[in-house]
């Protein structure tokens, strides 16, 4: 069997048969459904509140009473932390490993994606909201660690490689650890959407 070998055209020999190159790189769908699915949930979880607190959804209820819309948006948050960003970590270190550029977009919007759910959970002040926000910062940390040895250790594999860029990936993660201390410190300390929230609906 013949390996993979660039050819003139963009073509490659894979099992004797030329495939254009872009088919092996090409994003998976499962890839791009979760990304744009996790951003959805973000989009709506947000406007959900947004017009709660306007009045517009329950009126005389706003996000942190308990209502249907309270209630749907902790919902998204559970999604968003207990699936969303750990399908991210596991898509975003596939594409990295199969040079998808992809990989990038995914780990940015981890971060977002995080500060959104733990909003959503924290914010909704249902009487489990705690112990599942606390579990849900226990699972991320998890994969957070794991990934980061596991990028650690495919980085060590290929030092020394002419213009390797296999460090990008850890470095992100590395990057990325500092974002979550300061935004849990931020969430914690002054909870910034709940106070713009708070001034949306004494407007």
């Amino acid at each position: 069997m013949n390996s993979p070998e660039f050819k003139d055209g963009n073509l490659d020999v894979c099992n004797e048969q030329q495939q254009p190159l872009y088919t092996l790189r090409r994003t998976s769908m499962r890839s791009l459904v979760g990304l744009y699915f996790s951003q959805t949930l973000l989009y709506i979880g947000f406007i959900l509140i947004l017009l709660n607190n306007l009045n517009v959804l329950a009126p005389g209820n706003y996000f942190g009473v308990y209502s249907w819309v309270t209630v749907l948006v902790f919902s998204i948050g559970l999604v968003i932390n207990f699936v969303s960003i750990p399908h991210l970590y596991f898509s975003s270190f596939v594409n990295f490993n199969r040079d998808d550029d992809f990989w990038d977009k995914e780990t940015f919007w981890i971060l977002p994606l995080f500060f959104f759910g733990t909003f959503f959970l924290y914010g909704s002040q249902i009487s489990t909201a705690f112990i599942l926000l606390i579990m849900s910062i226990a699972v991320i940390a998890i994969i957070h660690c794991k990934f980061i040895l596991s990028s650690w250790k495919f980085m060590q594999k290929n030092l020394g490689q002419e213009f390797s860029t296999h460090h990008q990936y850890f470095t992100t993660l590395k990057y990325l650890t500092v974002y979550y201390m300061l935004l849990l410190i931020v969430l914690v300390s002054i909870n910034p959407l709940q106070q713009i929230f708070i001034w949306i609906r004494g407007m």
